[in-house]
């Protein structure tokens, strides 16, 4: 097996399916800052991590040519998966409570880490070394710049290393086709700022480095500063935005949470809420879902397979931060064999015309069902609202008002 950085056509192959599989579970993918990831030099991307496999999936779709990933060590042990892996450019990464072994592993890793660098090859690593599905960051984990130290001292004097803050922004950490924005932040130059500090020790580097990129990632996400208060200022962050989230005083940080839990209680969308309930709005919409109900019926249908075995996933899988990657897993498995199935029944028992028509329109089935799903969620939370609830209109309002 050749070397990581060298091109292969089996991947970038399987990257075309793969990147369109990941951007039809998102309703739009918005990408920002991309000016600020540097063409001098070796870039180590250091993104949050909240969404399980899903945050690497979406950064690897950000770029037409291959990045290369970390992955926690203990999923690679058995032979066929670690190939599989390593075909897909992924790495392992050991840590402590893996073993005496891992730390000579972990070596050779950022060993191979550094070659790729070398070689003009992204690398992605998330800096928290755990996932969670909340609009905060965990502690940083020294593993990042020790890779990026490693990188300056093999090739430094030739060309910089940099570590480039990424913020993942998810609408939604579960549902597909909300909206996910990718936030690239100002990089920072590891090679310039040893040169410029010769006098610091090992633990003074590591520190300055991780706080600065602590406090860089956080600047480009909705980053919440403690659990207590959580629920409350996420809902604050949603009616007035981040920077009253952030100012709010605790009467207002409860009076948002609890607004929050009565209107989960009740099924009611904040989407509704923003739109205040307009009854000829909501009957607009309507109008438009049952237009297009023979397609979205269609689309059920077509899609059946896909869907029926995402929701027992779905409904099986106990962190449910899996849930969306579960969902991807099986239209990347099985879109390809459904896609040969519909194309055989469609063209021998319909006309060639009616037959394409059916086909092309199969091929969006998935993404077409489940922006149905998402909009008749809505749609169904507006006409609650519609009808009732004056109470909760109240408190969004006064929350509303509650601006700083």
């Amino acid at each position: 097996m050749g070397a990581l950085y060298d091109k292969d056509w089996r991947y970038s192959l399987a990257r075309i399916w793969c990147d369109d599989a990941i951007r039809s579970m998102f309703n739009n993918i918005c990408s920002e800052g991309k000016e600020n990831v540097p063409t001098d030099g070796a870039v180590i991307l250091a993104p949050n991590h909240c969404n399980t496999v899903m945050d690497a999936l979406v950064i690897l779709q950000d770029w037409k040519d291959a990045t290369l990933f970390g992955a926690r060590a203990d999923v690679f042990r058995k032979p066929l998966v670690r190939k599989i892996l390593r075909f897909l450019k992924i790495l392992p990464l050991p840590r402590a409570r893996d073993g005496a072994k891992a730390v000579l592993d972990n070596r050779a890793t950022i060993e191979e880490v550094v070659d790729c660098l070398d070689h003009g090859m992204r690398y992605c690593m998330f800096c928290e070394g755990s996932h969670r599905t909340m609009h905060s960051l965990l502690p940083l984990k020294k593993g990042i710049v020790r890779t990026a130290l490693a990188a300056n001292e093999r090739f430094g004097d030739r060309k910089p290393v940099y570590i480039v803050p990424v913020g993942l922004e998810y609408q939604d950490y579960y549902r597909i086709k909300t909206p996910l924005t990718i936030r690239y932040g100002k990089a920072i130059n590891v090679t310039e700022f040893v040169s410029s500090n010769p006098e610091m020790i090992e633990s003074q580097v590591y520190r300055h480095i991780l706080d600065t990129l602590k406090g860089r990632l956080s600047s480009l996400i909705t980053c919440l500063p403690d659990d207590w208060t959580y629920d409350g200022r996420w809902a604050l962050t949603k009616m007035s935005g981040k920077e009253a989230a952030m100012a709010a005083d605790k009467e207002k940080i409860r009076d948002a949470g609890r607004f929050d839990a009565e209107r989960r209680d009740e099924k009611l969308s904040f989407l509704s809420f923003r739109e205040g309930g307009n009854l000829l709005l909501t009957a607009g919409k309507g109008i438009v879902f049952l237009l297009f109900l023979p397609l979205i019926l269609f689309a059920a249908v077509a899609a059946a397979p896909m869907w029926l075995i995402s929701a027992y996933l779905a409904n099986s899988i106990e962190d449910k931060a899996f849930v969306r990657t579960a969902r991807f897993g099986v239209k990347f498995a099985l879109m390809p064999l459904l896609m040969i199935i519909w194309a055989v029944v469609f063209f021998i028992f319909l006309p060639f015309k009616v037959a394409l028509i059916a086909f092309l329109l199969s091929f969006w089935s998935h993404s077409i069902f489940y922006e149905a799903l998402e909009r008749g969620r809505i749609l169904l939370s507006d006409i609650r609202l519609a009808m009732g609830h004056k109470k909760l209109k109240e408190s969004y309002s006064k929350c509303q008002i509650q601006k700083i």
